[in-house]
Formats: C-alpha cells, structure tokens, sequence
C-alpha cells in the first residue's frame, strides 16, 4: 500500500504541522492543489473540534491564539494579508470590529470557516 502525503488529522500536533506547511505553501502560491487538499483537511478537523462549540467563541480570542499557536506577530500577519498592523492591534485590543473583507481574509489565511470570525463581540471603552 502506498503511503500518502497527507492524511485526516487525528491530533492537535498533526494540526499544527500542516497549517504551517499551509502557511509556507500560501507564500509561494505554487502548490495550488496541495493548498486546497491541505484547506480540506484542516477544515474538516475544525469542523470536528469545534462541533457545538464554534458559537461560544470570541472571534478576537480565536484570532489571538491562532497567531500565537502559530508563532506570528501581529505586524508578519498584517502584511501577510494586506492590512496594516495599526488595524490588527485595534481589532485584538478590542476597539474595532472585524469587517466583513477582514473575515474572508481570516477564514481563508487560517483555511476555516468565515463563521469563526463573523460573531459578535463586545468592543472596549477605553481609546
């Protein structure tokens, strides 16, 4: 039997490996259909992990653990998907919400769903 490349994801570590082979691929953008099997995968198991679970969470925090388990900063991220750094400090400090373009970029940088990144979520009073 010949041994795939890539397979489900049944750990948190095979997760995290294949959103940076993800990650690495986006930057070169020659890999397409890798990309999308990896899309794919990562997907369904978010899907899995997150089952009932996906409506309790903040979209601010799941962005700042996602940058965090994936070891970026909030300037590599702004300039990875075109935005400035000011408007991702504003969005993790709570001051601003995340637009709608953002949502896309966000759900598709992080290959999951738009959902994850479209609720509401209280703004901060302080400026």
């Amino acid at each position: 039997m010949k041994n795939l490349k890539y397979k489900k994801i049944k750990s948190l570590g095979q997760y995290n490996e294949y959103c940076d082979t993800h990650a690495e691929l986006m930057i070169t953008e020659e890999a397409t259909d890798e990309i999308e099997l990896l899309e794919l995968l990562i997907e369904d198991y978010d899907r899995r992990m997150m089952a009932g679970k996906l409506e309790e969470l903040n979209p601010v925090e799941l962005l700042k653990s996602l940058l965090e388990n994936a070891e970026w900063s909030q300037s590599k991220f702004a300039e990875e998907i075109g935005v400035s750094r000011q408007l991702i400090n504003d969005i993790l400090a709570y001051r601003r919400n995340i637009s709608k373009e953002l949502v896309v970029k966000f759900a598709d940088f992080f290959a999951m769903s738009q959902e994850a990144f479209s609720r509401n979520y209280e703004l901060s009073n302080i400026k």
